[in-house]
């Protein structure tokens, strides 16, 4: 059975920079890169793969537009996941790639997906935005089930037992092959690859085809900004006793208590 791990392009949130008065993000100057949950995702991959035999395979739809700079980082990203154990890669990117909602990316994997693999794995979320939808419209488009927070994962047969972790309490539960499944950090520890494994990775196949949108997006984002906070700046002055009491009061006018 060959698996197919969804790695996706994100912008690396701890360089984002922002205009402190406009609240403007600069996002073309963020560097990108493999998500963290993805690793672990592809952790999973590697792992199973190597207990059933097949192949592991990472897919990336590149969403961070297709400059020389941003193939070149996706490049990188799929080299880190490749260098953990993966049998290859494709990096589908292309003009308008960076437009597309979880509507048509999901419709576009599928195609890729569709009758090759008959596992997917992904993160619960990616590290950018965290909306944790295209896995479970991935499902829908090609009509497999989908198990969400995954932190174990064992075949038996020709299904596969998933335990996930719910706010208060563990979910297990079984579902026949083909599934999407879509990981916790909690169910590994990402491997960190050696030099000469990311030096071999980079013979690995890596497959790049252009994009092809195949419907319209759904979802049109017209603007990203930081929201302006401005503290209070609420100065109480006292005695301890005295000044609990008036920070008290001050947070019961506020709300908070």
């Amino acid at each position: 059975m060959d698996i197919a791990v969804l790695v996706k392009q994100s912008l690396d949130v701890q360089e984002l920079r922002v205009d402190q008065d406009t609240g403007k993000i600069y996002i073309e100057d963020a560097p990108t890169k493999a998500g963290d949950i993805e690793l672990n995702a592809t952790e999973e991959a590697v792992r199973l793969k190597e207990k059933l035999g097949g192949k592991a395979i990472a897919i990336m739809l590149s969403t961070g537009g297709a400059s020389g700079k941003r193939q070149k980082e996706a490049r990188e990203a799929l080299t880190r996941v490749l260098a953990m154990g993966l049998d290859g890669a494709v990096l589908i990117m292309g003009e308008g790639a960076e437009k597309g909602d979880t509507y048509v990316i999901a419709k576009a994997l599928a195609e890729e997906i569709r009758d090759k693999f008959g596992l997917v794995l992904a993160a619960e979320g990616s590290e950018d935005n965290f909306s944790g939808l295209l896995p479970a419209r991935l499902a829908a488009e090609l009509g497999w089930p989908y198990v969400a927070y995954a932190t174990a994962i064992e075949v038996e047969g020709d299904h596969v037992k998933v335990t996930r972790s719910l706010e208060d309490f563990e979910e297990v539960v079984r579902v026949k092959f083909p599934a999407v499944i879509s990981v916790t950090q909690e169910i590994n520890k990402p491997r960190v690859p050696k030099l000469v494994e990311i030096v071999k990775a980079k013979k690995k196949p890596l497959d790049q085809k252009d994009f092809s949108p195949p419907v319209e997006p759904k979802l049109t984002i017209r603007e990203l900004k930081v929201p302006k906070v401005e503290r209070k700046q609420i100065v109480i002055e006292g005695d301890v006793e005295e000044a609990a009491e008036k920070l008290i009061q001050a947070l019961k006018e506020e709300g908070v208590l």
